[in-house]
Parts: C-alpha cells; structure tokens; sequence
C-alpha cells in the first residue's frame, strides 16, 4: 500500500508539474510575440510593442538616437522613428509603420503581492525571445549608486543580463508590469513601472510643447531669482507653429515649473504633461534675468 500511495502522489506531482510547465510556455510564447529587436547600429536590445499600430517602448539606453531598426518576432524588418525620449527615466518611444501587431495590456501596478511570480522576456547575449522567471520585490524610488535617480521603480528578483534592456515585465496573467531597465546586482533587476510608461506615452500622443531642450548652468547673478538653482533646463530650438512658438516662448528660456510642478531635468517636461487633464498650463520661465509666467495652450 506504500508503494501505491507512493506512486500516485508522484503521478500527481508529475501532472501538476507538466501543466504549470505548459502555462509558463504558453505565456512565454504571447509575451514573445509582442517583444522586438532594437538596433541602431551601434547596439541594441529589445522592444515592447504598445499598441496595435505600431507604437514601441524600450530604453533610452537601447536608442538615444532618433532612428532605429526594428525586427519582429514573425521575422519582418522594419524602420522606427523616435517620437519621444528621456533619458533621466530611461524611457524611449518608437514608431514603427505596422498595423495590427501583438501587444500587451498593462497590469494594476497597485495589486501586485511581494512574492507574485514574474517573467522577463528580452534577447540577452544575442539568444532571441529568452525567457527568465522570478518574483515581485516591491515599488518604490532607487538611487542607482552611479548617482541615477528612479522617482518610480519596480524591484524584481530575477535574472537580466545584456539584451533585456526594454522588454517586458509580466505578472502570470500575460499583462505587462514595466519595462526592464536596470541590473542592481545579481539576481536583482528595476524596471519602469507600466503605470509610468503609460503617462509618457499618453503625454507623447496628445499634448507636446514643440521644445527640444537640454541642462544648463544657471549664470551665478541669476541664481538668487531661479530659487538658488545651480542648473536647470534650457529650451534650445522652438517648433514652428508649436504650442511653444504659439505661446512667445523663446530659445535660451529657462524653464524653472509647469503649473507650480519643479522642470529640474528635460524628462520632468512630459511628466508635467502628461499629468494635467487639461490643456491650459502656466510656464514659469527665467528669462533675461527675470522670471516670466507664460500662459501655454498645448
């Protein structure tokens, strides 16, 4: 009777064993469908395909140029464009001329348990649409010890290596969690959290200033009248006929707040877009030496 008791409950474990290894593979097999290769001809990495129409997430570490080729998991080649970059959240929009892609829905942020099982999908040393399991750490701001702050990251004990940058993060539903970013250590991994991504792209689709923008000192006789700021974004080039140009903003403005919200690096921009839920903001600009409040219709 030993024996028997013995061999079924093996049986058992046999049974439960195959099925959890076919919904892990079934997973896998819907995630890989929605991840792509990124090059731009100096390195690369993977993609995460947003939407249907050929919208793409992925590092700004994998694409800190304005192009990129992108492959497919169906084997299709195609051109991307960056629509939007930043890189103080590693984050970069793609577009690339498709229809109907595979792509995956993002997850409550919110609901997820320490514990709750992952799964990262990326192309790391070269081996395509890899697999690698693990578990939810938690959520919470990271300062990167080469001095990078993350106001929101997801903390996850799982392997990443080169080639992950800008795949997917999936909960055993298929629903996408962030957008692997960031080795801290071994077994440790950050991602960008989906709620995140979702108010970049979000801001990316709908309201833009027309600005390109970079970090600048603050001259010393204007530091007092910045609020004792030492450096600060700059906008570099204004768009014809952008909400900017519309506005009278100007290169050489020094944005300081969008809607009392601190502009203290160029990604701050979208975020501040992407948070109003409305389309009248006010811009507060040093300018000459005197700070403006610019009224801005985006």
């Amino acid at each position: 009777m030993l024996d028997l008791q013995s061999t079924t409950f093996s049986t058992a474990v046999e049974a439960v064993g195959e099925h959890i290894s076919q919904e892990l593979a079934q997973l896998a097999t819907r995630t890989r469908a929605a991840v792509v290769e990124v090059s731009d001809g100096r390195g690369g990495g993977a993609g995460t395909i947003w939407s249907s129409d050929g919208l793409i997430v992925t590092n700004y570490h994998v694409v800190p140029g304005e192009t990129a080729k992108v492959s497919t998991e169906d084997g299709r080649t195609l051109a991307g464009s960056v629509v939007s970059n930043l890189p103080d959240r590693d984050l970069a929009i793609l577009r690339v001329d498709a229809q109907d892609l595979p792509f995956l829905h993002p997850a409550d942020v919110a609901a997820l348990r320490p514990g709750e099982l992952l799964m990262a999908v990326g192309h790391p040393l070269g081996v395509k649409g890899a697999v690698t399991l693990g578990i939810f750490s938690g959520v919470g701001a990271i300062e990167h010890r080469q001095g990078r702050h993350f106001s929101e990251a997801i903390l996850a004990n799982i392997e990443l290596r080169p080639g992950n940058s800008g795949g997917p993060l999936v909960n055993m539903r298929g629903e996408l969690v962030g957008i692997n970013s960031m080795v801290l250590g071994t077994g440790t991994a950050l991602a960008v959290p989906v709620t995140a991504v979702a108010r970049i792209v979000s801001s990316t689709a709908r309201r833009t200033l027309g600005v390109r923008t970079g970090m600048v000192m603050i001259p010393s006789v204007w530091v007092a009248v910045s609020g004792n700021r030492e450096q600060a974004v700059m906008l570099l080039d204004i768009e014809l006929d952008s909400a900017a140009h519309r506005a009278g903003l100007l290169p050489g403005d020094i944005l300081l707040a969008i809607d009392d919200h601190p502009i203290e690096e160029p990604g701050d921009i979208a975020w501040a877009l992407a948070g109003n839920d409305h389309t009248g903001m006010t811009l507060d600009v040093l300018r000459s030496g005197q700070r403006v409040d610019v009224p801005v219709e985006v």
